[in-house]
C-alpha cells in the first residue's frame, strides 16, 4: 500500500515538473511547435503533445499558425495566451492598483483612495473587487504588493511602513482569505528591483541595485540573481544610510540619515526657506524646473545629487554592482541629479569600483512599484504552475 501510494506520488510530482518545464518554456521562448518543445526539454513526443493540448483545452496556450519544415508536414505553433489569466498588483506609496495579464501588461489601472488609520484592508478590498469585476475572463491567479515599510522575514505582515501608520498588520491573510488566490507582499524598492530584473532593463545582471527616490528613499538589491532581503527582511533601508553627520536626528535614531536630508518634506521646507513662497512645486516639477534651468531648483537638486551620491558611495563599496538603476517621481527626466550623482561616484569611488558600474534610469519608470508588485504574483504562479488533469477545468495549485 505504501509503494502503491508512493508510486502515485512520483507520478503526480512528475507530471507536475513536466508542465511546469513546458508552460515556462512556452511562455519564455515561443512559438514552438509540440515537437521542439519535447526534443528541447527532453520530453517524449505523446507527453509534450498531452501536456500542451490540455492549455490549449483550459485556454492558456493558444495555436498561432505553422513553423518551417525541412520536410513533411509544417509543425503547428503555440505560445501563451496572455489574457488566460491575471493578477492585482499595488504599489501603496504610489496610491496605485492595476490588473496585470501574463506578460505583465496593464489591462486596467485605478487610483487607491486616501487611506486612513485602520481602514487600508477595506479599501484595499473594495478596490480590488471593483477592477475584477470590469475584467471579465481572465482568471485571478494572485495579488501583489509593494509596500513603502519592512515586510516581516515570511513576507505574510507589514512589520512597519510609518507614511501609511500601519504597524504589524496582516495583509496576506486577509486578502487570501476574501479572495482565495496568493497574495505576495514585499518592500516597494524590493518589488520595483524585482519588475525591473524580469521585465526591465536589468534583464540578466545578476548584480545590481534599484534606488528609488521619491517621496521616500529605499533600495533593493539583487545579487548574485536573486533578490537579498535580509535576516529580519530588512535589507535595503537606504534612507538611513548616514550621509551627514552633522545633520538632524532621525526617527530611527541614526543621525543625518539620507531619507531625512532629501525626503519629500524637507526638500519643499527648504523650496519654501529660499523661495518665500509658499507655492511648492512637486517632486516631478521640481525636475523640471530643474532642467529648465530655475535657480532654486538647480541648487536644490545639486544638493540632493550630493547627498545621494554619498550614499550611493557606500553601496559600491560594499556591493560592487555592474548597474544602479533610480527611479522615483524626483529622479526620473532629473539631468542636473544624474550628473551630480556620477560626479560622486566617479570621484569618491575606488577607480575599479566607478569604472564597472553604469547608473541608469530604471526602464519601467513610475511603474517601477506596481510592475513589480505584479511581477511577484506572476512569479509565483509560473514557478508553482499544476494544471489538474483529466477534466477541462483549471486549477491553480499553489504551495
Amino acid at each position: 500500500m505504501n509503494t502503491e501510494m508512493a508510486r502515485t506520488g512520483n507520478l503526480q510530482l512528475m507530471k507536475e515538473i513536466n508542465q511546469a518545464l513546458i508552460f515556462n518554456a512556452i511562455r519564455e521562448k515561443g512559438p514552438l511547435s509540440r515537437s521542439q518543445l519535447a526534443k528541447d526539454l527532453r520530453l517524449s513526443p505523446s507527453t509534450a503533445t498531452v501536456i500542451v493540448d490540455h492549455f490549449i483545452a483550459i485556454g492558456f496556450v493558444k495555436e498561432v499558425g505553422k513553423g518551417d519544415s525541412s520536410g513533411g508536414r509544417k509543425p503547428i505553433l503555440v505560445e501563451l495566451a496572455k489574457d488566460a489569466g491575471m493578477v492585482v498588483a499595488i504599489d501603496l506609496e504610489q496610491s496605485r492598483a492595476a490588473i496585470l495579464n501574463l506578460n505583465a501588461e496593464f489591462l486596467i489601472t485605478k487610483p487607491i483612495p486616501a487611506i486612513k488609520q485602520g481602514d487600508l484592508i477595506a479599501i484595499l478590498l473594495e478596490v480590488i473587487h471593483e477592477m475584477v469585476r470590469k475584467i471579465q475572463g481572465p482568471r485571478l491567479l494572485g495579488i501583489g504588493i509593494a509596500v513603502p515599510g519592512i515586510i516581516d522575514p515570511n513576507k505574510s505582515r507589514v512589520i512597519t511602513a510609518s507614511s501609511l501608520n500601519i504597524n504589524h498588520l496582516s495583509l496576506k491573510e486577509e486578502l487570501e482569505r476574501h479572495f482565495q488566490v496568493p497574495t505576495l507582499l514585499e518592500n516597494d524598492a524590493n518589488a520595483a528591483a524585482y519588475g525591473e530584473f524580469l521585465y526591465g532593463r536589468s534583464q540578466n545582471v545578476q548584480n545590481f541595485l534599484y534606488l528609488h527616490v521619491g517621496k521616500a528613499v529605499g533600495a533593493g538589491l539583487f545579487l548574485s540573481g536573486n533578490l537579498f532581503t535580509g535576516g529580519a527582511g530588512g535589507a535595503g533601508e537606504f534612507g538611513h544610510i548616514s550621509v551627514d553627520e552633522s545633520g538632524p536626528l532621525c526617527h530611527c535614531g541614526n543621525i543625518g540619515c539620507l531619507g531625512k536630508l532629501i525626503g519629500a518634506e524637507m526638500l519643499m521646507d527648504q523650496w519654501r526657506s529660499w523661495t518665500g513662497s509658499e507655492d511648492v512645486p512637486s517632486l516631478a516639477e521640481l525636475a523640471r524646473l530643474s532642467n529648465e534651468g530655475e535657480f532654486h531648483a538647480l541648487r536644490l537638486m545639486d544638493y540632493v545629487g550630493e547627498m545621494l551620491g554619498r550614499g550611493i558611495v557606500t553601496l559600491v563599496h560594499l556591493f560592487n554592482p555592474s548597474l544602479i538603476l533610480i527611479g522615483g517621481e524626483l529622479a526620473l527626466n532629473n539631468e542636473r541629479l544624474f550628473d551630480q550623482v556620477k560626479k560622486q561616484v566617479k570621484t569618491r569611488n575606488m577607480r575599479v569600483f566607478s569604472e564597472h558600474v553604469q547608473i541608469e534610469e530604471c526602464l519601467t519608470r513610475l511603474n517601477a512599484g506596481i510592475i513589480g508588485a505584479g511581477s511577484l504574483a506572476l512569479n509565483h504562479f509560473y514557478q508553482n504552475v499544476s494544471f489538474e488533469m483529466g477534466d477541462r477545468t483549471e486549477r491553480a495549485h499553489h504551495d
